[in-house]
């Protein structure tokens, strides 16, 4: 059995960009009542309170955990309330892609159901990529784009 789930440094730096975002809209806050003059103070709320709400939405319905085993894969996206399970023969089409960053390699295994949902797994944001991966190719090689 295989289970992919979103890799502990990822929700670590994620979770210190948010408790930035979220400390500096506090103090904004709390000290824009003592500020001589509040346009700056307005400009600190008013930018890193939506971004960093924006952001957690983005991370929390990005979060997503897959078990593959014996051609069966369940996934579940929690803060979405999704679990998704489906068979092998359920999958019309997978693709592995990379993209050449200035970090690094982006890369990210995409399924595709017969049902037309479309989800995908980067090797940046899950752990057992690599297991997926192979998984993949060994035992749907022919549904490969």
């Amino acid at each position: 059995m295989i289970i992919s789930k979103p890799k502990t440094n990822t929700l670590i730096s994620i979770s210190i960009f948010l408790a930035i975002a979220f400390g500096l809209l506090l103090y904004g806050i709390l000290s824009i009542e003592e500020a001589e003059s509040k346009m700056a103070w307005y400009i600190l709320i008013y930018t890193s309170g939506p971004i960093g709400i924006v952001v957690l939405i983005k991370v929390l319905t990005g979060l997503k955990t897959m078990r593959i085993s014996k051609e069966k894969f369940d996934l579940h996206i929690p803060f979405q309330l999704k679990r998704i399970k489906f068979d092998s023969k359920d999958i019309e089409k997978w693709s592995y892609s990379t993209i050449k960053t200035y970090g690094g390699q982006y890369e990210e295994v995409i399924w595709r159901l017969k049902s037309g949902k479309q989800f995908g797994l980067s090797k940046q944001e899950n752990t057992e990529f690599e297991k997926v991966l192979r998984y993949m190719k060994r035992k749907l090689k022919k549904l490969e784009e």
